[in-house]
């Protein structure tokens, strides 16, 4: 099963997130879906992934806790950048792990 941020992000493509949601956890492919992850690389803030490649066994079991959703890679950018800034805004840092946590 993969790991969801509790209230994860939803960009404004996304009309049923949890209907993706279900679809993604089920190993399904969810096309046009990319979905944002905290990164396992400590010189990371983020990744953004296509949600297609879930499909493959070692990529579901690898996939880092998951913060948001988006429908295409543009939105998916905008999001990740409204995540940052919203951590900025409100601890004056990047630090989107721990913002998270504290949310």
């Amino acid at each position: 099963m993969l790991k969801w941020q509790e209230n994860y992000y939803v960009g404004e493509g996304i009309k049923n997130p949890e209907a993706i949601r279900r679809k993604i956890d089920q190993g399904k492919m969810a096309p046009g879906i990319y979905l944002l992850t905290l990164s396992p690389n400590p010189d990371n803030l983020m990744e953004i992934l296509p949600a297609i490649t879930l499909i493959q066994d070692a990529a579901y079991r690898l996939c880092p806790d998951i913060i948001g959703m988006a429908r295409g890679k543009d939105e998916a950018i905008q999001l990740a950048a409204d995540v940052l800034m919203e951590a900025y805004r409100r601890t004056g840092t990047f630090r989107v792990e721990e913002y998270l946590k504290n949310r």
